[in-house]
Formats: C-alpha cells, structure tokens, sequence
C-alpha cells in the first residue's frame, strides 16, 4: 500500500509532537509533585502547594499597608466631596452666585487633588520613600515612611513644596507613622 503523507497530515504531526514536548518540559520543570496530600505531606507543605497568590483583600501588618490605606481613604474622601459638590451644582440655577461659587470650589478641590498626586511624587522620587500628602484649607500635612524623617528630608520636602506650589511653608505638617 503506497502512503502518501498530506500536507494536514503533517502539520497535525508536527503539533502533536510540539504538544508533547511542551508537556514534557511542563513536568520536568514543575517536577512530579501531586497537590493531593499524602502520609509524607505535612499541612504547611500541601498549603504552600495550593499556591502562592496573594488575597486581594488580605491584611497584612507593614507601612506599606499603612500607605495604601490612606491613599484610598484620601481618594474616598475627595471623592464623595467631589459628588456633593456636583449635585449641588447641578440643583443649582446655572449663572446664579451660588452655582459659580460651588464651581470655583470644584475647580480647587481639582487642584489640590493634582497638587496632591503631583507632591507625593516628587518627594517620593527624591526622598525614596512611601508618603501621602493631604492639603486642606491652606494647610498641608505630609506623612513619610518611618525612619526615613530627618533634618535633611525635612528641607527637602519644604523646597519641594515651596518650588512647586504656592501653599504657605509655615501651615506645612510633616509625620511619621506610629
């Protein structure tokens, strides 16, 4: 019987041999390990098996929670201030002096918003180290990684804020977490 080979039944060929190669080297580089425990297989062992994803929401101790979490209470309070602020503009009668001073009060929560984000960038950059920076009514509070405050960082933060904004240098706060 004369076979002649097709040219679909060479490429199916060559994928069948390229899947079972890609198997192979999937399990020689994960190794034989099985996710079922076994007699061998203490708790912690099969725990660590399951996978080493992070829960989204998980609570983990650490500045770095510290940081994320007043970042998102900072976001979450502009927010709502920014909602408020847009359904009373849009209850009030446009042109009147009440909807213009409620948009000249958006326009500044913008702008703190964006000097806020714009702040916290630049000492981050130049100090190498987590911070939030709030700004309310003329005052602004800076908070930096722990350990990370000295004289030193002080100045330079003070230059940042006095280089980049017109926010007044003596109602500038700065902390470290506890």
């Amino acid at each position: 019987m004369n076979m002649i080979i097709k040219r679909r039944q060479l490429i199916l060929a060559t994928l069948v041999v390229a899947l079972g190669a890609a198997v192979f080297v999937n399990w020689y580089y994960t190794g034989n390990k099985s996710l079922a425990p076994d007699a061998e297989t203490t708790a912690a062992d099969y725990v660590q098996n399951l996978g080493e994803a992070k829960y989204v929401n998980a609570e983990v101790e650490g500045t770095e929670d510290y940081f994320e979490q007043m970042r998102f209470n900072r976001k979450k309070t502009n927010d709502e201030a920014l909602d408020k602020l847009n359904k009373s503009l849009g209850s009030a009668a446009a042109g009147t002096d009440e909807a213009k001073s409620i948009a000249l009060e958006i326009d500044e929560l913008t702008t703190n918003i964006k000097t806020e984000d714009n702040l916290v960038n630049l000492i981050s950059a130049k100090t190498g180290g987590e911070c939030v920076v709030m700004i309310t009514e003329g005052a602004t509070q800076v908070v930096v990684q722990k350990g990370l405050l000295n004289d030193e960082v002080a100045l330079q933060i003070m230059d940042i804020i006095t280089r980049n904004t017109d926010l007044d240098p003596t109602k500038v706060t700065m902390s470290e977490p506890k």
